[in-house]
């Protein structure tokens, strides 16, 4: 397919009724991202959020993004096929897809130094590096790739490797949460556009594969807080022939009719990890380009109803779904419990604490991470009636029976100084055969 770039009046009468002016509209509340859609949603509150950021700075370059990431961001596999004359070898066929055509003319015409960004050998990604690895050294070498690129977007994909910087996947997903969080603030501080994407599913190692669901709530929980595009290649990827990993069990595969062709976009093409990647990364790109660069209106209204409740003990919020994902502040909260005697050694619990309710239809193994930053110290409890049952400053797993259960977020005091603030907390249902949770 053939691509073209598109590139005062007097007073009024004494009698003269009082002119009407429209009410400007409420703020739109921040969208909830379902656990089932491979993209998240562009609704008008990300739109809004969108635009803010490139407010910052104005003169960053349109017509370039950065990836950074690790190796299935350093693989040639990853959107160099879309650089059009520069990468002959390969074939891009869009299925009909012509929406695209625009967008990827845009960005063959931008530059870094003299490639593309689709084929530029990005400074921000390197084999089996972690978000903590681009953010180190000065300058760093996000540092490094910004200052060559000047990029209006970002793509940002990090998990699979930061799994294994701990002891345990659960130890490890607050370090990644703190290292992706200072990445992102980066970004947007910069007036750069970050387009989220989580991790593989994973085929060489059962308890890692368990774990994955986790790390890809709490990644979507991450763009959900910051209503940045966010895209699941975990969902996107897990129903293909072997998850859509090649032999190691860790890394995409791709269609390879004559050679590899991640760029084909037929149902045969789309039977492949790097294929799929590939097209929803484009039309996320595509999409959050329209809002940014073109003014569009956000396509998607508001996929889900507000949580319900107001966090406290008597109304509590409500955990209508799993998995579950609320990004809330401590520090307006109530004082009801100033300690969890059946289930702490004697920690001060006394600051305030949010409260969330959890119904079960049936017995049910779930997990519950509460992740949070800087001088912020909430710990996490787990109520059957009024008895803590578990706590943790982190993570619980735990069987639950079916019926009402309640977890607590709650400020931990320590030397007369209450540790409020934001948290995000993720509550997933535990994979089947996850030991971590029986």
């Amino acid at each position: 397919m053939a691509l073209v770039a598109a590139c005062g009046g007097g007073a009024s009468a004494p009698d003269a009724a009082p002119a009407i002016v429209d009410a400007a509209p409420p703020p739109a509340l921040p969208t909830r991202y379902p656990a089932d859609r491979i993209a998240s949603p562009i609704t008008a509150a990300v739109a809004a959020r969108l635009r803010a950021i490139a407010a910052i700075d104005p003169t960053l370059h349109a017509d370039v993004f950065a990836k950074i990431g690790a190796s299935g961001t350093v693989s040639t596999n990853f959107l160099f096929c879309f650089a059009g004359p520069s990468q002959p070898s390969y074939t891009l066929d869009l299925a009909g897809r012509d929406a695209l055509v625009p967008t990827i003319a845009a960005f063959r015409a931008g530059r870094i130094d003299v490639t593309t960004p689709f084929d530029r050998a990005t400074l921000a990604a390197q084999v089996g590096k972690t978000a903590r690895w681009v953010l180190t050294g000065a300058p760093s070498p996000l540092d490094e790739e910004l200052a060559a690129a000047h990029p209006r977007f970002a793509f940002v994909n990090y998990g699979t490797n930061d799994m294994e910087a701990a002891a345990s996947y659960g130890a490890a997903l607050p370090p990644f949460w703190d290292a992706m969080n200072e990445l992102l603030d980066r970004l947007e501080g910069a007036g750069i556009v970050p387009i989220l994407t989580g991790l593989n599913p994973r085929a060489d190692d059962p308890v890692a594969a368990r774990w994955v669901p986790t790390w890809d709530a709490a990644t979507r929980a991450l763009a959900e807080a910051r209503q940045l595009p966010y895209l699941s290649l975990y969902l996107a990827s897990d129903p293909l022939a072997d998850h859509g990993l090649g032999p190691d069990g860790l890394h995409g595969t791709v269609y390879t009719a004559t050679g590899a062709q991640p760029c084909v976009f037929t149902a045969a093409g789309l039977a492949f990890n790097y294929n799929l990647r590939n097209l929803i990364s484009i039309t996320a790109l595509a999409t959050t380009r329209a809002i940014v660069v073109d003014g569009a209106d956000a396509p998607d209204a508001p996929p889900l109803p507000p949580i319900a409740g107001t966090g406290t003990a008597a109304d509590p919020f409500v955990v209508d779904r799993l998995p579950f994902t609320h990004t809330w502040d401590t520090t307006g909260g109530e004082r009801a419990q100033g300690a969890y005697p059946a289930c702490d050694a004697g920690q001060d619990e006394s600051g305030p604490e949010i409260s969330y309710r959890l119904d079960l239809p049936a017995a049910t193994p779930v997990r519950a991470v509460v992740l949070d930053r800087g001088d912020t110290d909430v710990d996490l409890h787990v109520l059957s009636g009024d008895t803590c049952v578990e706590r943790n400053d982190r993570l619980v797993d735990r069987a639950l029976p079916a019926g009402a259960h309640t977890l607590v977020v709650d400020s931990f005091v320590s030397g007369g100084i209450e540790h409020a603030g934001g948290y995000t907390l993720v509550i997933v249902a535990c994979e089947p055969g996850d030991s971590d949770c029986s």
